[in-house]
């Protein structure tokens, strides 16, 4: 009879460690990373910023809130589409501006205003890819990299991740860029804060290791608009604010820009007049020249549209660049890429500790619809496990009495 005793009593012991390890092992079965399944598409899509296409309406989306920065608690949606070639990222979150104004030149006053005004920058959005296996990445995503403002590096050798980065001011308008509807430009901050704007170019493609952030093989989107002390080029008869916010070298090529080094020395008439164009429109001269990037670095196009306050944004890259300072993709796996995203809201500019509004995730994209949390063996075995744990609680209770009174 005590021996019987003493086994119920086991018994009923051991119910409560069950429930122990349910709890537990449901706990160890929920990821903390964020998945995102691509949707595939039979044809190619058009970057343009307006996602229009039916297979973004058929991908799922996956929304995120950022922290930090000026654009902290904004939600920024993302959805994935593929082909047999590529892969297409898109992203959208609400800004109040548009801000093309990274590193401007002042015209004002009918003067060309040779000092260089670093006080504003851009809208960006950033993509932090992991290649091979990063220490802490699966957990806390790009927050393994960031250090401070300006420090960007992983701890161990051999680590390494591909940042995808968007910038509206250095290369979203390389190829094109449009006034969709008319604008409302505020005249203290160059920005625009009504209308629609679309820009179609490349992201900025590097990469970062153990040691800092480094370009991909091949030249950039954007290189330095400077002479000196001064701009190098001013755009002659800009059509419009955009066209005056936004300096290609085709333009250059094309002998709609006047080499301002030259016109200062010779007290050029056309000088004085691109001046006053710019004046009017209330622009800005602008820091950059756009161009088509070569090699590794030329690897990712984007088409972003600015609304009335929303940012679209559609990146497209192959799925496989061959390049080893890229992200490769195979769409034949089950392997899970992880990422995560910044999102500036003109920042990264100047000595402010605002800057990247973030969300670390990360977020794990695959090319397979996640695999659904496995049934009990048994038919409400786990909630046997929590009634019987309740009911041995009890009993353990009720014993631990009896023998107290018995003492």
């Amino acid at each position: 009879m005590k021996i019987n005793k003493i086994l119920v009593l086991f018994f009923v012991m051991l119910l409560p460690i069950g429930l122990f390890m349910t709890i537990a092992t449901s706990d160890l079965n929920t990821s903390a990373i964020d998945p995102l399944t691509p949707y595939e598409s039979s044809s190619e899509l058009t970057l343009d910023g307006i996602a229009n296409e039916a297979a973004w309406s058929s991908a799922s989306a996956l929304v995120v809130t950022t922290t930090g920065g000026t654009l902290g608690g904004t939600q920024v949606t993302i959805k994935a589409v593929y082909t047999t070639a590529n892969i297409y990222i898109l992203a959208s979150w609400a800004d109040s501006t548009f801000s093309v104004t990274r590193d401007k030149y002042n015209v004002s006053g009918g003067a060309f205003n040779q000092g260089l005004d670093g006080s504003n920058s851009e809208d960006r959005i950033a993509l932090l890819w992991e290649i091979g296996t990063i220490e802490g990445f699966n957990s806390s995503g790009g927050a393994t990299k960031c250090h401070g403002l300006g420090t960007v590096n992983f701890t161990n050798p051999g680590e390494k991740a591909d940042m995808w980065h968007v910038k509206a001011a250095r290369g979203g308008g390389a190829t094109s860029a449009s006034i969709v509807s008319a604008l409302t430009i505020d005249s203290s901050s160059y920005e625009a804060t009504a209308g629609t704007i679309t820009l179609m170019g490349y992201a900025d493609d590097k990469y970062v290791d153990n040691e800092t952030r480094k370009s991909d093989a091949g030249s950039g989107v954007y290189g330095d608009n400077t002479n000196g002390t001064h701009a190098a080029w001013i755009e002659a008869n800009p059509s419009d604010w955009l066209d005056a916010m936004i300096l290609t070298q085709t333009e250059i090529n094309a002998g709609e820009a006047i080499n301002i080094t030259m016109g200062l020395q010779n007290g050029w008439a056309n000088l004085t007049w691109a001046i006053n164009n710019y004046t009017s429109l209330n622009a800005n001269v602008p820091r950059h020249i756009l161009k088509t990037p070569t090699g590794s670095r030329g690897d990712i196009e984007v088409g972003m549209t600015w609304s009335d306050g929303i940012w679209t944004v559609e990146i497209k890259r192959a799925l496989d660049t061959m390049n080893a300072d890229d992200v490769i993709f195979s769409d034949t796996d089950d392997a899970v890429y992880l990422f995560s995203l910044a999102i500036m809201d003109n920042q990264g500019q100047g000595t402010s500790s605002l800057e990247h509004s973030t969300y670390s995730g990360p977020i794990g994209l695959t090319f397979t619809s996640p695999s659904p949390s496995p049934e009990p063996l048994i038919p409400g075995f786990d909630l046997f496990i929590v009634i019987g744990s309740i009911f041995a609680i009890s009993i353990i209770l009720i014993r631990l009495k009896s023998i107290r009174r018995k003492n």
